[in-house]
């Protein structure tokens, strides 16, 4: 979440968030940021401040684009009421402090009023004057600038009819004062300042006839919001795409709605038709919502899980919390109304019986002496290279996840100074600025020792023969989101279905990952050993120091896990069974 910036010189907190892309041309003032002061050092108030000035962040930002979408535009009523509440701020001003002479013109005898210069005229006239200027056309400018800041207003589109209209409106004002002033200096304080009917202004009835706060739009901003704060990384993408699947369901079932109409009732009837939904099916990704529906009910297709019902509705939750948060609602009804937590029941009931997740140890030896590790197979469409036969084989050795290996630099095979070859996942990160890669968690940046099989089997052959600054796997592009191994996991599911006639509820490249840590815990190796490779992190400070010092023990250990690579017949079997090998 977006956090109050502080300024270490200061000591004063801001609101600083980048400004988003679409309206970034029309709001040229802020640069890449928009910053503001929160006026303290105390960080507890500057987080009360903070999410009014990020609310006030976002109306500007709604408001230009309602100004720059073509079928808006402010009226001229907008350009009065603002030079109105200018004027009499300023009056006020004066009044307080008795100082009206910066509305007059000073000449030796006397003063005189500001149309005495200008020349007689409404301010429409007065404009088009060649003797009014470019040094004043820029200081009334100026003014506009600051006070449609002032008001949380963006600026008017250069030559548009609303920038005419404010630099009439604000010079008449002037205009007006200058004549107050020039009375108040004649001891008259009778007269007072014309104000037009008090009424809102364009911006906010535009919005309120718009349903600015309908759940798709609301979306959006949290969106903006996940970009701004977290970063136009992948993952973030990856979380975004997942959460407008959701929305994106919700507004099919149920209409796009304004948020303040989504009540717990709503939830529940959501949380119906998610039920209803179907898991799987010939044909389904095509349709909407409603029509999956009908097809899962006419063909009795498998229906979405517990589980996933409750993860589709805590994403719903998630774009309603930050719509509490912005204040369209005063309570997220996901939240309140108790059913994700029951669902959550539902489910961990369910997991105890749930399929499992580990690939057995022949199905391991399935795998890999399957044709594809005989050199016997050559795949049909996509040409991964040497990523057919080394990747599988290193998330089986390593349990790594299939982004982290299918992402790897060839560098990032390396030796530690006792000579213990390992895997460095995720280390450029901190070394190069422009490295896109990300990783799952802090814990996932470790090294893990390599397997003596792998090496056995000619991996550092492999990765001598490659570029060291180029990737590990070379034919693995990234996906459009940025994932090497997106489309290595399509093929590979395919390759063990279609080619290997592997019939498992594994998940295709997980599967090892889970069969490690199952091996692992067969073989006595310490927890706080295998979750140092696997990178999983039980919050312990202990585990998070000494990742090049476990090298040695990472190695010891390993080599009294199953070697699946002479089970499959990828390498000889000794002579004799030893410890190495079961």
């Amino acid at each position: 979440m977006a956090q109050p910036w502080k300024d270490p010189r200061s000591g004063i907190y801001y609101i600083r968030r980048r400004v988003p892309k679409d309206v970034k041309p029309y709001l040229p003032q802020f640069g890449e940021f928009y910053k503001r002061s929160l006026e303290t050092t105390c960080r507890i108030e500057a987080k009360t401040r903070f999410a009014s000035e990020w609310t006030k962040s976002e109306e500007l930002f709604g408001r230009t684009r309602l100004q720059n979408q073509g079928d808006f535009q402010p009226a001229a009523r907008d350009a009065i009421q603002i030079a109105a509440w200018w004027a009499k701020r300023e009056l006020e001003d004066s009044e307080l402090s008795g100082n009206f002479e910066q509305w007059l013109i000073c000449t030796d005898d006397d003063v005189e009023t500001l149309a005495s210069c200008f020349g007689a005229g409404k301010a429409r006239d007065i404009l088009k004057r060649r003797d009014f200027g470019a040094r004043r056309m820029a200081s009334l400018d100026k003014l506009i600038s600051e006070e449609l800041s002032r008001h949380n207003l963006p600026p008017a589109t250069n030559g548009s009819a609303f920038e005419t209209q404010l630099r009439e409106a604000f010079l008449a004002k002037q205009l007006e004062l200058s004549e107050i002033a020039f009375k108040r200096y004649h001891d008259d304080h009778a007269t007072t300042l014309s104000m037009p009917p008090e009424a809102p202004i364009s911006f906010d009835t535009a919005r309120h006839e718009r349903e600015e706060n309908k759940l798709s739009e609301v979306f959006e901003s949290w969106a903006r919001r996940a970009r701004d704060t977290d970063g136009d990384s992948r993952d973030v993408r990856k979380r975004i795409g997942e959460y407008q699947a959701t929305i994106n369901r919700f507004i099919e079932l149920l209409g796009d709605l304004p948020v303040e109409r989504i009540r717990r009732k709503t939830v529940e009837e959501f949380q119906g038709f998610l039920r209803r939904l179907p898991s799987k099916g010939d044909g389904i990704r095509a349709l909407n919502a409603p029509e999956q529906i009908a097809k899962a009910d006419a063909l009795d297709l498998p229906r979405l899980s517990t589980a996933t019902v409750k993860n589709r509705l805590m994403a719903l939750s998630a774009v309603l919390s930050y719509a509490v948060r912005m204040e369209y609602l005063a309570e997220n009804p996901v939240t309140t109304s108790g059913i994700t937590q029951q669902l959550a029941k539902a489910s961990s009931k369910a997991a105890r019986t749930a399929p499992r997740k580990s690939y057995t140890r022949t199905e391991l030896i399935t795998i890999f002496s399957s044709p594809a590790f005989r050199g016997e197979w050559l795949p049909p469409r996509a040409s991964f290279g040497k990523a057919w036969f080394w990747l599988p084989l290193l998330l089986c050795y390593s349990g790594a996840r299939r982004e982290e290996i299918a992402q790897m630099r060839a560098s990032e095979v390396r030796q530690s100074e006792d000579g213990i070859w390992y895997l460095d996942l995720m280390s450029t990160p901190e070394e190069d600025g422009n490295d896109k890669r990300t990783m799952k968690t802090l814990g996932s940046h470790r090294a893990v020792a390599v397997h003596p099989d792998l090496i056995e089997l000619g991996l550092l052959d492999y990765v001598a023969e490659l570029p060291q600054d180029g990737q590990l796997f070379p034919l693995l592009t990234p996906s459009p989101d940025g994932w090497y191994g997106h489309n290595f996991g399509k093929r590979w599911g395919e390759y063990l279905k279609k080619v290997v006639g592997l019939q498992s509820p594994v998940r295709p490249a997980h599967g090892f990952r889970h069969a490690f840590k199952t091996m692992c815990r067969e073989a006595g190796i310490p927890e706080e050993v295998h979750d140092a490779m696997t990178g999983h992190d039980n919050g312990s400070v202990s585990r998070k120091y000494g990742e090049r010092q476990l090298l040695h023990i990472q190695r010891e250990h390993l080599i009294t896990l199953p070697s699946i690579a002479r089970l499959a017949g990828l390498l000889e079997k000794p002579e004799a069974s030893t410890e190495t090998y079961r």
